[in-house]
């Protein structure tokens, strides 16, 4: 599938009029863990754990961002002694099972006073803050919760990896009598990448969502960065520690506060 080029493509008008337009991570919650069943949250798991690695994990305070339905916090639970799981979808975090704190909120303004000392996001979630004003938001929030020798890390979603891999998320499916229709498309000039879902439950009802994420570059993320309180310690090809590379599809950036 080609990048899709010019104005944002719209459903059949006939078509859209059927479904009911939905929030992000609503509807969807229902079937999101068949969706992402080939996700290895293990190694995912593995992999925060090493980033973490210098901070200990006996008393390190923990700060999950956009943690939907809490695969990585089920993972992870047994080896911080304090661990808070946040998310702005209610329905996703209805289904998460992890012996954790679970606070339904948005990452741009978090409701704590106490500082973490591992702050992290996962599977691009920080793409969704579509507008860099929001991204700025974050970072103070970030910054303001983060203790002075924590750590910040994020993984984004890069334009290559939306250039090679669009065409692979357009499917259909039925999960447990509830149906879905997921079309996924790069507009290169916005520079979005959409994912619409079309949902009919067991009932016939129909949902709609259509989730948009920003696809920045390295660049506009370290020259954003640069302006916060925070400061890049490493940046690496996402689920490794080499540098992140021109053809990288993911990059995970290591964040910790300045010096004061």
């Amino acid at each position: 599938m080609k990048p899709f080029y010019g104005r944002k493509k719209l459903y059949e008008t006939e078509k859209r009029m059927k479904y009911r337009k939905v929030p992000q991570y609503s509807a969807l919650a229902k079937i999101y863990g068949h969706l992402m069943r080939s996700i290895d949250y293990n190694d995912w798991a593995k992999y925060l754990l090493e980033i973490a690695a210098e901070l200990g994990t006996e008393n390190c305070k923990v700060l999950e961002l956009a943690a939907g339905t809490g695969e990585l916090a089920r993972l992870l639970s047994n080896k911080f002694t304090d661990y808070v799981a946040i998310d702005s979808s209610y329905e996703m975090l209805s289904i998460a099972s992890a012996p954790v704190k679970l606070v339904c909120c948005d990452m741009t303004s978090l409701p704590f006073k106490s500082k973490f000392n591992f702050i992290f996001s996962t599977f691009d979630s920080i793409n969704y803050l579509i507008e860099k004003e929001k991204l700025r938001m974050l970072f103070a929030e970030v910054e303001r919760c983060l203790e002075a020798s924590g750590i910040f890390t994020f993984d984004v979603s890069l334009e290559l990896n939306s250039i090679k891999n669009a065409k692979y998320l357009n499917r259909r499916g039925k999960y447990k009598k509830i149906k879905y229709i997921q079309k996924s498309y790069y507009d290169i000039i916005e520079r979005i990448h959409y994912n619409n879902f079309e949902i009919t439950m067991e009932d016939g009802t129909k949902y709609y969502e259509e989730h948009r994420q920003k696809i920045c570059s390295i660049e506009e993320y370290l020259e954003l960065i640069d302006t916060t309180g925070l400061y890049v310690v490493n940046c690496f090809d996402a689920f490794t520690f080499n540098d992140v590379k021109k053809d990288s599809e993911r990059a995970q950036f290591i964040l910790k506060k300045k010096p004061c």
